[in-house]
């Protein structure tokens, strides 16, 4: 396996290289790189660089869309998710909701937080990291497919992320065979703090607070895991940074497909998504489909299956929902919304991670899109959305 390669990139170097090599006018590129790379952008968490605090000396570069006054970025204190520079958070004990508003902003650059609802201009900031290979991730513009009414809209802006265990572009390519190895992103165990270790046989980090950090609280990742034999093209976004005082959980939507289905279906070869959370009263898996299971080519609930198996979709076995994508002919869920709770004012960290399992061929594919801050708290749960 090849070393580990890091680049660290401030967002203006990030749109630059971004302008550099982007494929097409909706896809995001980052270069031609053979092994896991790290992209991060960093900057003061709970501000944006430049937005208008003068006491920290920041000013504006020219780079339209990164938040610098001065660069003619449009007015982002109005529009339902992250914390606007200038206005009070309120207190996270009074009961009392005090998360802003939220304005789209992936109609300024192909940044995959952008298409996500994450880091715009003015708004609540976190850190940012991209782990994997250039190709394996990929921002689109608009619907995902041709049917209609569509399967998959956008639903906020009009991007969305994907995020593959190959080539993630191929995705939007009608009847594309999606499996491509991507060299150098073989990490085989999980990375930090992700563990498919449970905490425990019978219980959760709901039922048993004290189990918080011993594992997985879900309690849901090690039985794929173990079907197979290590993580293979292997990439991940992560976010770290402190919960918006006043917002005690978040949500997201998300997609699954894999091109392992039909052939490999029920197979070692059980290529997994998983979204981590670290918090103090949640550290694990968050994300399921609509019956509980872990995101998974064998336990995830599969909506839409374009092809028989023997299991559980006999002849005619067909999805014409999945037109015009490459999954033509496999296998995917539909849109579905995670939520999950956290603390007010916190550390945390989010990660968002697909890869192959036993073996980096025949890609699985998630899109991720609307991420937002909320009130709701609770334990993580996944309905259709």
């Amino acid at each position: 396996m090849k070393p580990v390669r890091t680049i660290v990139l401030t967002s203006s170097a990030l749109s630059l290289l971004v302008t550099g090599c982007q494929k097409d006018a909706d896809g995001f590129a980052t270069g031609v790189d053979d092994g896991i790379s790290t992209f991060a952008t960093t900057g003061d968490p709970g501000e944006g660089e430049g937005e208008g605090d003068t006491s920290d000396g920041d000013t504006g570069d020219g780079d339209p869309g990164d938040g610098d006054p001065g660069d003619g970025d449009p007015d982002p204190t109005s529009g339902t998710k992250f914390d606007l520079s200038g206005v009070p958070d309120g207190n996270a004990n009074s009961g009392g909701c005090t998360v802003p508003p939220h304005q789209p902003c992936d109609d300024i650059s192909v940044d995959p937080w952008h298409a996500m609802g994450i880091n715009c201009p003015g708004e609540y900031q976190v850190a940012t990291q991209y782990t994997g290979h250039a190709q394996a991730l990929y921002v689109h513009t608009g619907q995902l497919g041709t049917y209609n009414p569509p399967t998959y809209p956008t639903l906020e802006g009009n991007k969305m992320v994907i995020l593959s265990s190959g080539n993630a572009q191929q995705l939007t390519q009608a009847g594309a065979y999606a499996s491509t190895s991507l060299p150098g992103n073989d990490p085989l165990n999980l990375p930090p703090p992700l563990s498919p270790n449970p905490v425990g046989l019978n219980q959760t980090c709901t039922d048993n607070p004290a189990l918080i950090g011993t594992g997985d609280c879900s309690n849901t990742i090690q039985v794929q895991w173990d079907q197979g034999s290590g993580a293979y093209d292997y990439a991940e976004l992560r976010m770290t940074g402190e919960v918006p005082v006043g917002a005690s959980g978040f949500s997201y939507n998300f997609a699954f497909f894999s091109t392992e289905y039909p052939v490999y279906y029920k197979s070692s070869f059980n290529d997994m998504y998983i979204a981590w959370l670290q918090s103090e009263i949640w550290t694990g898996n968050v994300s399921f489909d609509e019956t509980g299971n872990p995101i998974s080519l064998n336990a995830g609930f599969l909506d839409y299956k374009d092809a028989s198996n023997p299991y559980d979709c006999p002849a005619p076995c067909q999805a014409p929902e999945l037109q015009g994508t490459a999954m033509q002919g496999h296998a995917g869920t539909k849109w579905l919304s995670t939520s999950a709770g956290v603390v007010s004012g916190e550390d945390f960290t989010i990660v968002f991670a697909i890869f192959d399992l036993s073996d980096n061929i025949l890609d699985s594919v998630v899109i991720i899109d609307n991420f937002e801050w909320n009130c709701e708290g609770g334990p993580p749960v996944t309905i259709p959305g």
